[in-house]
């Protein structure tokens, strides 16, 4: 690096004394000075991207142009490139580290969650010890209140508890309870609210009425994904996306500001890049139009969903559409085969009846994604979150390529990827991955499910939780996805890279074999999570000619004890050179 910059020092003194003569030919680096400078910090380039504990390059300074880094060295050799308009800021030492890029969470869910204020839903308030029963009377109880109040053809929306107790005085889920219709259903909604819509959201499904079904299948086109909506008004979380987005917010305009606040807020916890499968075309419009305006905050790469509306946009057939540094096509995705836990679908039997009788499995997906494949569409952003459910995609993947007489070279090089790591995979799943080159994008969030997993499967069954560890060191690609809308209660991404490290739920280490170390852990959400997205020339590491997309971190993450790892959190945070966030004091 330093014999670099000083050939870079030669060209300028050159440039400088030829002047005018040059014309065309001053080589691009020399055009302008930098706009920035980062100087006296401890900038971990992240550039080692191999599978090793080291991080790679550390410099102390770093120059920015046009949104990119230009060149890094040392404190002297960078201040020397600073010109009149330069901004030079010092970092007193601070540690400065890439963006972290999340592979898979839904930041247009959690933008809906967090305006309740402005009655995108009312939530339904429970107690804890309060039954399905005694919440089932207050829903029903405030839709028609709430009827009364509105005009033919106006939305109810509710946000129910996540949890209730059943006849028996057990806690039971609202994923599960819903499934079995043990909330409230259809003809129930309808015989008080007739004339208009009704949707209830239940943690990741929902329920609705007739008026809800009528206007949803009206703005459907194409293929519908199996087990949409049941007749008793049971529904996927497609429809928790699409009717959040196109039917409760007012505008376009009205959504991206939603969608804007969302970004900036992740920005502040450390991401600068996101990726989500998506439903709606109005939600991605939203997102376009914030990118058109320049303020956008973060990156998004993004996966459309097979058997939705927005299955129908040019890029799901191979013809170039919007794609632009901020916002661009992935590949694409299915809602998944199973469910979040409990409804995971595993290979396991030996449990109690009661536990396997809450896993879902989800008929109709795996002809999606095998024709998806045979198409050639690379399989992105997909909920695979038991074992089971891995096995079937790994499966549909294959009859895909076969169908498409796909040599095991282009099937390796589609890159397909699994998302979640819930409870998957099993150690002999790990070969098969390698030989048809799965991404896995985990989720250390996860490993927080492990005194479930205890109770309802048993000890033997914890590795198979996020094990970053073993799939890292079989050679598989592994990567680093948040899947947490809750993480505005701890306010940083490097919680999630704690747990990854510790493995540890109140106090208790979990499967801490699958323990990996800090900068493996960094990996993950860095060099190699930028190849999930695609951008890997251009994001994931602190090199000349990549984005500017940085941290400055308020502790050193390389230096602090491993179970402080979690209070590590931004001061700044950079995208494409333009800070999105900065502590007040910074």
């Amino acid at each position: 690096m330093r014999h670099s910059v000083k050939i870079l020092f030669l060209l300028l003194s050159f440039a400088l004394l030829a002047g005018p003569a040059l014309g065309q030919t001053v080589p691009p680096l020399l055009v302008s000075y930098p706009e920035m400078i980062l100087h006296n910090g401890k900038i971990v380039t992240m550039d080692d991207k191999n599978r090793s504990s080291n991080p790679g390059t550390v410099v102390q300074a770093l120059a920015i142009r046009d949104g990119k880094i230009l060149a890094s060295g040392s404190n002297q050799e960078m201040l020397a490139l600073r010109g009149a308009q330069t901004k030079v800021v010092d970092l007193k030492g601070r540690t400065v580290v890439p963006g972290i890029i999340d592979t898979h969470s839904h930041l247009f869910d959690y933008a809906l969650d967090a305006q309740e204020q402005n009655a995108v839903r009312t939530r339904v308030r429970s107690k804890p010890g309060d039954s399905w029963d005694s919440i089932k009377k207050q829903t029903l109880q405030i839709v028609k209140d709430t009827v009364a109040k509105k005009k033919p053809g106006e939305w109810v929306a509710l946000d129910l508890p996540r949890e209730g107790l059943g006849a028996d005085g057990k806690n039971i889920d609202g994923i599960v309870a819903a499934r079995r219709g043990m909330i409230v259903n259809r003809k129930e909604l309808d015989a008080i609210a007739p004339n208009n819509p009704v949707y209830l959201k239940v943690r990741t499904t929902s329920i609705i009425n007739g008026k809800a079904m009528d206007l949803v299948r009206s703005v459907w086109a194409g293929p519908m994904e199996p087990d949409l909506i049941r007749e008793d008004g049971f529904a996927s979380n497609t429809l928790n996306r699409i009717i959040g987005s196109d039917f409760l917010v007012g505008s376009l305009e009205e959504l991206a500001k939603y969608y804007q606040e969302e970004n900036f807020r992740w920005a502040s916890y450390g991401v600068t890049t996101w990726s989500s499968s998506f439903r709606s075309h109005k939600s991605l419009a939203a997102y376009q139009l914030l990118d058109k305006k320049g303020d956008i905050g973060i990156r998004l790469a993004y996966t459309p969903s097979l058997g939705t509306p927005i299955q129908l946009m040019p890029e799901m057939y191979g013809v170039g559409g919007y794609g632009t540094d901020y916002v661009w096509f992935a590949g694409a995705s299915m809602r998944g085969m199973d469910q979040s836990y409990p409804g995971i679908l595993t290979s396991i039997t030996s449990v109690a009846k009661d536990v396997k009788d809450r896993e879902v499995y989800n008929e109709g997906f795996s002809e999606f994604i095998e024709n998806a494949v045979a198409s050639g569409l690379r399989i992105a952003g997909t909920h695979t979150a038991g074992d089971k459910t891995l096995d079937l995609m790994l499966d549909a993947i294959e009859k895909g390529s076969a169908k498409a007489k796909l040599t095991p070279e282009q099937i390796r090089a589609a890159g397909h990827a699994m998302d979640h790591c819930a409870l998957n995979p099993r150690p002999d799943q790990i070969p098969r991955l390698k030989n048809l080159n799965i991404t896995m994008s985990c989720a250390p969030k996860y490993v927080e499910d492990s005194p479930e997993v205890l109770r309802d499967y048993g000890e033997q069954y914890l590795g198979w939780i996020a094990p970053m560890k073993s799939i890292i060191d079989a050679g598989v690609k592994a990567v680093f996805e948040t899947d947490d809308r809750d993480i505005f209660k701890v306010g940083t991404v490097f919680h999630y890279l704690d747990t990854m490290v510790n493995r540890e739920v109140e106090g208790k280490v979990y499967a801490g074999k699958e323990r990996v170390d800090r900068v493996l852990a960094l990996k993950t959400a860095t060099s190699w999570a930028a190849e999930y997205v695609y951008r890997q020339n251009v994001l994931g590491t602190l090199e000349r000619g990549k984005y500017a997309d940085l941290l400055v971190l308020n502790s050193d993450y390389f230096t602090v004890p491993e179970r402080e790892i979690r209070k590590v959190k931004p001061l700044l945070t950079m995208v494409g050179g333009k800070i999105v966030y900065q502590e007040p004091n910074f």
